[in-house]
């Protein structure tokens, strides 16, 4: 294949020329290649659902971009290689999760600590704890409070629940695009 870093024709451009070839941009370089030919593709169900979740990752991007709030924390981690409009995308498509919840400083008192080690490829927003009994019954629950010292989501105990045994500690961690992931951890 040929190249050229200095393509005064091409450089830039990209789309479909006629119904021959198409022009395409990868970082600095102009590619040129055959029309792709999908007149006999039949997209299965899972990918007829990818397409709608890929179309939202676009509206989503777009339209954070155009955010004054949003736009500035994507452009903060944008490269060469990943533009702010990418990272958007990859941040929509992508849920929080959960690392670990860890209740060892937690035995029911007012004031102990559950620290919730909570990831995003982006940015997450909020984590909350629900303390519920061994019959689902709601005990306490609160937002947690980001530490960044430790590296964590801090939650602290308003209530006094002893024993703690058979206790369930639900996390909820919420990202920019607003997905909402969920971990449980029983005592």
């Amino acid at each position: 294949m040929a190249k050229s870093k200095t393509n005064i024709i091409t450089k830039g451009y990209h789309g479909k020329v006629g119904d021959q070839f198409v022009l395409k941009n990868h970082g600095s370089n102009s590619v040129i290649a055959a029309k792709p030919d999908r007149a006999n593709v039949v997209l299965s169900q899972a990918q007829k659902d990818q397409c709608r979740r890929f179309t939202g990752a676009v509206h989503y991007a777009k339209n954070a971009l155009l955010d004054p709030v949003l736009k500035p924390v994507y452009e903060a981690r944008a490269t060469k290689e990943k533009t702010a409009f990418n990272l958007a995308v990859g941040d929509f498509l992508t849920k929080p999760w959960v690392d670990q919840i860890d209740a060892t400083a937690y035995s029911g008192h007012v004031g102990d600590k559950i620290n919730i080690i909570a990831n995003d490829n982006g940015k997450i927003t909020s984590a909350n704890v629900m303390i519920r009994d061994a019959g689902n019954a709601e005990l306490e629950s609160g937002a947690c409070i980001f530490d960044p010292v430790l590296s964590c989501w801090v939650y602290t105990a308003t209530t006094v629940q002893t024993p703690v045994a058979g206790h369930k500690i639900l996390t909820v961690v919420k990202d920019l695009p607003g997905h909402v992931t969920e971990k449980e951890l029983v005592l």
